[in-house]
């Protein structure tokens, strides 16, 4: 039986593979046969061609099946994806409105979904982008052929920021299409001849990642010396570190997949016109038909309790089972406000995270406007913070950024907010200033404290940082423009 990837061998499907050489799959009864993704062979298309009888693939699986096609959900191996679109900085786009008139790489409007799903939320004509195939080869990018390149978080930014180049990332998730990947799936045609095969691989698989993510440095020199993966040790370590806090192992079983989000995606392609209605959702997961499947028995085995001589007995273990099941609901329950908790939480310095930002700054800007208040937006960059990486390494890195985030706590006011935009740019926004004076007064004594020497476990570590001022209503009036007007202010005192 045959395995069909999205793309070439990476860690991105460390769990298949670890399955395999670890004899996961042998042990399940399952001869596998794992098929590396091209151009020519994506998944949705080999697996409904019967060319493969499993797939990965990102939301076109969904997509597809609500378009008719006799798809279903295995599991959903990443509950956020990492699909996103790359710009250098230096083109000064940061926006889905900013693709407008140019050149952007996708992989097609059924693949890439999510990108067609954002526009509309953006209510942008997407006939007014330059839409061309992707090329697959982000060195388009750095050579200006294309504006814009779609791209995994796990993978191009570590490319890009090798070779110094600064970029900007244009996230669904930002814009309300927050979506799952690397879906596992097969056919109902499968299911329904091989059952218990589908079982055994799901189930095989799902050990495989488990192993992975435990195993990592293991999995990646077996990728590298068995499978010649065309990156660097430290891109494999980097890819699967990114990974991991999109798959969340510690806050969800691998693969779980929740009805509700199924629901949300197929509403969001509904909205943005993909397709006439979710007719077609049911059936398409998995998890939901056997557990449905189970229910359906447990009401027999109550019919059965009831005219049995065993009565008494069924029922004190239909009543534990029960007691078993709400307490897995209230664990489930749990799970799923944590997993919301992490998505609008960074995970290294515990800030807000792009998307709980343009939330809180939303917010701050109607508070602003409605008080007739000023506001301050203060972009905060690390200077040469990949020379700190090589000089000290990553590790340390990590350590000055989570630094960075407690003095912007500590030195600012609980009205204030403060988030993590990624990588090593921050965004304080001061609520209720009276001047342009107050602000510039605050980032200096800002500045001034996070530029101490700091001893961590034993090493002194010092970094600095440019900071850039937009004020509300002075120098815009929307998120987006004080962002563009103090990211340039910002730059400009790099160059100071």
């Amino acid at each position: 039986m045959e395995l069909q990837l999205r793309w070439h061998a990476q860690f991105q499907f460390a769990g298949y593979y670890a399955a395999l050489e670890k004899g996961f799959y042998k042990d399940a009864g399952l001869d596998v046969i794992i098929t590396e993704g091209q151009p020519d062979k994506k998944p949705v298309a080999q697996v409904l061609g019967r060319v493969a009888h499993y797939g990965v693939g990102n939301s076109e699986v969904l997509l597809t099946r609500l378009q008719g096609a006799p798809l279903v959900a295995l599991a959903a191996v990443l509950q956020h994806s990492p699909s996103v679109l790359i710009a250098k900085k230096s083109s000064k786009i940061a926006t889905p409105h900013d693709l407008i008139g140019k050149k952007v790489m996708i992989m097609g409007e059924q693949v890439d979904a999510d990108f067609v799903a954002m526009f509309h939320n953006e209510n942008i004509d997407y006939t007014q982008i330059d839409l061309t195939p992707s090329s697959y080869q982000i060195q388009d990018l750095v050579d200006d052929k294309v504006d814009v390149f779609n791209s995994y978080l796990s993978n191009e930014p570590f490319y890009l920021h090798e070779r110094g180049i600064e970029h900007t990332v244009i996230n669904p998730s930002l814009y309300s299409v927050d979506f799952y990947s690397d879906i596992l799936f097969t056919t109902e045609q499968e299911l329904k001849g091989n059952p218990e095969r589908v079982k055994a691989f799901r189930q095989a698989s799902m050990k495989g990642w488990r192993y992975a993510l435990k195993h990592q440095d293991e999995i990646i020199e077996l990728l590298m010396s068995k499978y010649h993966v065309d990156k660097s040790r430290a891109h494999l370590k980097y890819e699967a570190t990114i990974l991991q806090q999109l798959i969340l192992p510690n806050v969800v079983d691998l693969g779980h997949m929740n009805p509700w989000r199924w629901q949300h995606m197929a509403n969001t392609f509904i909205d943005a016109g993909m397709v006439d209605n979710a007719k077609k959702l049911a059936g398409f997961d998995y998890l939901a038909l056997q557990q449905n499947h189970q229910e359906k028995w447990t009401q027999v085995g109550k019919l059965t309790a009831l005219i049995s001589v065993i009565a008494v007995v069924m029922l004190i273990i239909l009543s534990g089972a029960y007691q078993r099941t709400k307490k897995e609901i209230r664990l489930r329950k749990r799970a799923e406000e944590e997993l919301k908790q992490l998505a609008y939480t960074d995970a290294l310095t515990g800030l807000a995270n792009r998307h709980q930002f343009y939330t809180l700054a939303s917010q701050a800007l109607k508070n602003a406007a409605r008080n007739k208040s000023l506001i301050a937006f203060c972009y905060i960059d690390v200077n040469d913070f990949k020379v700190f990486n090589d000089n000290y390494g990553h590790y340390f890195g990590d350590q000055a950024l989570k630094l960075l985030a407690n003095t912007l706590v500590e030195q600012t006011r609980n009205s204030d907010i403060v988030a993590r935009l990624g990588g090593d740019e921050f965004v304080l926004i001061l609520q209720d200033i009276s001047s342009r004076n107050e602000a510039e007064a605050w980032v200096a004594k800002i500045k001034q404290k996070i530029e101490q020497p700091v001893a961590v476990e034993a090493e002194m570590i010092q970094i600095s940082v440019s900071i850039g001022l937009g004020l509300y209503p002075e120098d815009g009036q929307s998120i987006d423009k004080l962002l563009r007007v103090s990211d340039n202010e910002m730059y400009a005192e790099k160059k100071r």
